[in-house]
């Protein structure tokens, strides 16, 4: 049996279970998808190991769900470190790439995940670090890191605003930030099939090590489907406890369909040991309820 497919009969048991185990260890945790190469364990080069240790400054509205930026000893932190690690080793020719971060369906930790991944690779010094909102329904990564939504990436691709306005600073030196932006009543689908779209995703590319996208969820709209033929590959967020397996190899299936590349799945959601950071620490505000989430997505498919 594949892992992937192992961690997903995992995930679906300790949903069921209503009392968790604070012995096991905290996710969150890669794993190689079935019918995808194992991760390779190699040991990152030295020069990767510069990480910054500046003082943290404080940033008013700066969301706690950036763990790596308020404690960069916490439990959490490293298992983003851990993650990080696996990502590079799957580089060792340290080429650029633009990675897709999606779930099956929302309030899974996608969006969490990415702005923690980001945060962790732009730990490392010279890497240049690119976080994007590609949500231009329910973005929302501008609320998390207290930036202005617009101009963002719809702007860029309707014209509106050119590249280089798009593209935001963050606290954390090396990672940027571009917002999902307004879409002034265009369809995702519009934008996502521009003339442009290619070019600015090209762009990102060459000119950061690592683009990170946020993505809508792959089993509520066709988005992802688009956005990952543009990148690398896609990573998938499951979510220990709630997220059904049927529901979670339906996303890897849409994925193949599609000729998008799975670089692997994330698990998150498992408690860490008391005392410590837990996964769910300050993140439950910035998600949306399920079911409105999915009647809007539902609606929005309709009209696109």
């Amino acid at each position: 049996m594949g892992r992937i497919a192992e961690a997903l009969k995992r995930a679906e048991r300790e949903r069921r279970i209503t009392a968790g185990d604070a012995r096991e260890e905290p996710f969150p945790t890669a794993v190689a998808p079935s019918g995808y190469p194992e991760t390779i364990e190699a040991p990152v080069l030295p020069q990767l190991e510069e990480i910054n240790h500046e003082p943290v400054a404080v940033v008013e509205g700066l969301s706690e769900a950036l763990v790596p930026y308020f404690d960069r000893s916490s439990l959490v932190t490293e298992q983003y470190r851990s993650l990080r690690t696996r990502l590079l080793s799957q580089n060792p020719n340290y080429e650029h790439r633009t990675i897709a971060i999606t779930s099956a369906v929302p309030k899974e930790g996608k969006s969490v995940t990415t702005l923690n991944l980001g945060a962790t690779l732009a730990e490392i010094r010279h890497l240049r670090v690119l976080v994007v909102d590609g949500d231009f329904r329910r973005g929302s990564l501008g609320n998390m890191l207290n930036q202005d939504n617009r101009p963002g990436l719809a702007e860029v691709l309707t014209g509106e605003a050119t590249y280089s306005e798009s593209i935001h600073d963050t606290p954390i030196p090396n990672l940027k930030f571009v917002p999902a932006g307004d879409t002034d009543n265009r369809s995702a689908a519009e934008l996502w099939t521009s003339a442009s779209t290619r070019t600015v995703f090209q762009r990102m590319q060459n000119d950061f090590h690592y683009t990170l996208v946020d993505t809508p969820p792959a089993t509520t709209v066709t988005d992802v489907g688009i956005i990952g033929q543009l990148c690398t590959g896609v990573v998938l967020v499951v979510r220990l406890h709630r997220t059904d397996e049927f529901v979670a190899k339906r996303a890897v299936r849409l994925l193949q369909v599609n000729n998008v590349p799975l670089m692997g799945c994330v698990l998150v959601g498992r408690d860490a040991p008391a005392g410590r950071y837990g996964y769910g620490y300050g993140y439950s505000y910035s998600y949306y309820n399920y079911y409105g989430y999915y009647n809007y997505y539902n609606k929005q498919s309709d009209e696109d």
